[in-house]
C-alpha cells in the first residue's frame, strides 16, 4: 500500500486538485490519502468535507500545529509500505506514481525518490534541484566572498547540478530533495528516527529527514520518467519562515563542529559576494521579455532565481530572438528583487546575460 499525505493551509482548492491527480494514477495498487487541515478556517473546513472523496482521511486541527507536527499526525495513522508527500499546490502527472514506486523497489538503498518537477502547466519551467547546507557549500558560499573567481565556480558548480536534473533521461542519484513532492520508503523512516522533527514548524524539516536518511546508509534519487506540477509562489513570508528554521538546523546538525564555529567566525570580516552586471528589466503588457543576442537564438537557457548568484534558480530550455515569462508565472514572484541569467545550454557557457527585475505587486497592476 502506498500512503499520500497532504497538509492544507488556506489552500483547499488548490489542494482538491492534488488529491484529484493521486486518485487518476493507474497501476499502483492500493492507495491511502490522509488529509490534515491545520487552516483553523471554517470556510477551509466546510470546503474540504463537502468535495473530498468519501475514502479520504480527514483530520481538522483546532490550531495551526505546523507543517512538520501535522505530517507526523496522518504519518502515525498511515499503513502503507511508501510514503508519498504532496504538496497541495503540486499534481503528479500521469504515471508519475507507478514510476516511482518501481524505481524506488528495484533500489533497496532508496530511502527517497522524487519525480522531475516543472513550474508550469506546459511543462518548460523546470524547478531546481535541492542541496544540502553542508560544510563543504558553507565553505563555498565563504570562498565566493573573497574573489570574482570564486563566486564565479561556487555558481557554475549548482548550475552543472542542476543541468545533470534538468536534463537527465534515467534515474539519478542526488544530495537531497525536496518534502513536497517525494515517495518515502517507510522502512528507511523508522530506522532514521521516523517522519519529521517537530521542532521545525515549517522549512527545513525537509532537509533535515534527508540528512538523517543520508546517515542511516540510504540515498536520495530522482525518477526522470516520473513528472510532477508544483506551482511554487516565492514571497517575502517564505524567506522570513525559512529563516526561522535555519538556527535549528544549525544547532542540530552543524553548531559543534570546529570548522563551522571557524566559519562563522570569518564571516564577519569577509566582504560581500562579487555580483555581475545585471540590467534593470521593464514589465510589458505582463510578460517579461528577454532579448536573445544572435549568437544563441538557436539554443538557449533562461533562469531564474530571487538570488543573484543564480543557487537556486529555474530553468527554460529555449530557442528564438526573445524569451518569454507570463504573467500567470512571474507574478508567483512576489515583491522581492528577483535575476535572470541568459547563455547556452552548457555547464560553462562563454557569453551570459543578465538582468533584475521588482517582483509581482498589486501596484503594478496599475501602471
Amino acid at each position: 500500500m502506498i500512503s499520500v499525505i497532504l497538509v492544507n493551509y488556506k489552500t483547499a482548492v488548490l489542494l482538491l486538485g492534488a488529491v484529484s491527480s493521486i486518485q487518476t494514477q493507474e497501476g499502483v495498487g492500493s492507495v491511502e490519502i490522509i488529509v490534515v487541515d491545520n487552516s483553523v478556517s471554517d470556510h477551509e473546513d466546510k470546503l474540504l468535507r463537502a468535495q473530498l472523496p468519501s475514502e479520504v482521511t480527514y483530520i481538522r486541527n483546532k490550531e495551526n500545529t505546523g507543517f512538520a507536527k501535522a505530517c507526523n499526525q496522518a504519518f502515525a495513522r498511515s499503513s502503507g509500505d511508501y510514503v508519498l508527500l504532496l504538496n497541495p499546490d503540486a499534481r503528479l502527472l500521469p504515471a508519475a506514481l507507478s514510476h516511482l514506486v518501481n524505481s524506488i523497489e528495484t533500489r533497496p538503498d532508496a530511502g527517497a525518490i522524487s519525480p522531475r518537477a516543472y513550474w508550469d502547466d506546459a511543462c518548460q519551467f523546470l524547478l531546481p534541484p535541492s542541496t544540502f547546507p553542508s560544510l563543504t557549500n558553507l565553505y563555498g558560499k565563504a570562498m565566493a566572498r573573497l574573489h570574482p573567481i570564486f563566486a564565479q565556480h561556487q555558481a557554475l558548480a549548482f548550475r552543472k547540478l542542476a543541468l545533470q536534473l534538468w536534463t537527465s533521461k534515467e534515474v539519478i542519484q542526488m544530495e537531497a530533495l525536496s518534502g513536497g513532492h517525494v515517495l518515502l520508503r517507510r522502512k528507511a523512516l523508522l530506522e532514521c528516527g521516523g517522519l519529521f522533527d517537530e521542532r521545525f514548524f515549517t522549512y527545513w524539516e525537509d532537509t533535515d529527514l534527508m540528512q538523517r536518511l543520508r546517515i542511516a546508509g540510504y540515498r536520495c534519487y530522482v525518477d526522470s520518467a516520473a513528472s510532477c506540477l508544483h506551482y511554487y509562489e516565492h514571497t517575502p513570508n517564505k524567506d522570513h519562515l525559512i529563516g526561522q528554521g535555519w538556527p535549528i538546523y544549525k544547532m542540530k546538525h552543524l553548531q559543534g563542529k570546529l570548522r563551522f564555529q571557524f566559519l562563522n567566525w570569518l564571516e564577519k570580516y569577509l566582504p560581500p559576494v562579487y555580483l555581475p552586471d545585471f540590467e534593470p528589466l521593464e514589465i510589458e503588457r505582463n510578460m517579461l521579455r528577454f532579448p536573445v543576442p544572435t549568437a544563441l537564438t538557436k539554443s538557449w537557457l533562461l533562469e531564474l532565481s530571487p538570488s543573484p548568484q543564480f543557487i537556486p534558480a529555474v530553468g527554460y530550455f529555449g530557442n528564438g530572438s526573445t524569451a518569454e515569462v507570463n504573467f500567470s508565472l512571474w507574478s508567483r514572484l512576489h515583491e522581492n528583487t528577483y535575476f535572470a541569467r541568459l547563455s547556452a545550454p552548457v555547464p560553462k557557457p562563454d557569453l551570459m546575460f543578465y538582468w533584475q527585475w521588482k517582483g509581482y505587486s498589486n501596484s503594478l497592476l496599475s501602471r
